[in-house]
């Protein structure tokens, strides 16, 4: 019996991490994208202000932008993007930010990229963002 649950025990664990794994990565495919207007003007033109006093001595817009950007996050929820912000940016003071202004940056970095803007602003909430698809504008 012993030997059963010592090889039961790490196959359930290495299932249950691909299958977060799948579905941190992977949101539904019936998802709203970021084609669809997922944040609005305003909050872009915040996020455009926060940049410049916060991400702009470290990083230039080529870094957020088109291939680049797309190599590393086209296809992938919002939610995802939006923690790696939250999580390691300003590189100085990670976290720093409110989850508000987190939430502006990534629409002016949407707005970077050329994504339609909506009538509502994105949520600063990563669970609410976590049916966001990043899909790129061609």
């Amino acid at each position: 019996m012993n030997r059963l649950w010592f090889a039961l025990v790490p196959a359930t664990i290495l299932f249950g991490r691909a299958a977060a794994a799948q579905s941190r990565s992977t949101p539904c495919a019936d998802s709203t994208t970021t084609k669809h207007g997922v944040y609005t003007t305003q909050q872009a033109l915040r996020g455009k202000d926060i940049y410049a006093g916060n991400c702009k001595s470290c990083h230039t817009p080529e870094s957020h932008t088109g291939a680049t950007f797309n190599a590393t996050w086209n296809h992938r929820a919002l939610s995802e993007l939006y923690g790696y912000i939250r999580d390691r940016m300003p590189k100085n003071e990670p976290g720093s930010l409110s989850a508000e202004e987190y939430a502006d940056v990534l629409a002016y970095l949407l707005r970077m990229n050329r994504m339609p803007t909506g009538r509502r602003e994105l949520p600063a909430d990563s669970t609410a963002m976590k049916s966001i698809r990043i899909e790129m504008v061609k």
